[in-house]
């Protein structure tokens, strides 16, 4: 998962502070999921972002192009511009990051990684979900990831905490009490 730099969580800031005193957090935040997703799509608007042989007025014509025609909200056109302006095209993505991360803190939503060996079901997905509502008392947005070399088992993130009950950890665990016998 890619992270946001410093210079891209200030911008993000101060989009967010402006959208929500003009209550347009909810639609900021689908221009930016929308934005990431043409960017996700798109080589050559990857390249326009972080390509500097691009001038800045080139990328704050070629942005605001592609807002409207998308049909992106005026308020996330301007920050498109301005960043680019600010030669900061670069971190646009990166300050989408930071802007989700603030959205959820707002609403009180807690993130959660689940790593799991291979492809979970919806069920257990679900009850995954339901269990971690209850323990964080509140809503959970999951985000789950395949990792083959887990084995077996689960790795659950929440914040900055890990619970490790992969197959491949316990395996790594066993290792190392028979090294110490």
């Amino acid at each position: 998962m890619k992270h946001a730099n410093e210079a891209a969580r200030r911008y993000a800031s101060a989009l967010f502070d402006l959208a929500q005193d003009k209550g347009e957090l909810a639609n900021v935040f689908k221009d930016f999921n929308d934005f990431a997703e043409m960017a996700d799509s798109s080589a050559d608007l990857r390249l326009l972002l972080d390509a500097p042989a691009f001038s800045r007025d080139d990328k704050v014509k070629a942005l605001g192009e592609l807002a409207a025609k998308a049909g992106l909200g005026g308020l996330f056109a301007k920050f498109l511009g301005t960043m680019a302006q600010n030669g900061r095209s670069g971190d646009i993505l990166g300050a989408g990051i930071a802007f989700d991360e603030l959205y959820a803190k707002q609403r009180g939503v807690k993130r959660a990684v689940v790593r799991t060996a291979k492809e979970m079901s919806g069920a257990e997905r679900q009850r995954i979900e339901s269990i971690l509502a209850k323990a964080v008392g509140g809503e959970v947005e999951l985000t789950s990831e395949v990792d083959p070399s887990l084995i077996g088992g689960i790795q659950l993130r929440i914040g900055s905490q890990l619970v490790d009950a992969s197959l491949a950890a316990k395996l790594e665990r066993m290792n190392t009490a028979m090294k110490g016998a």
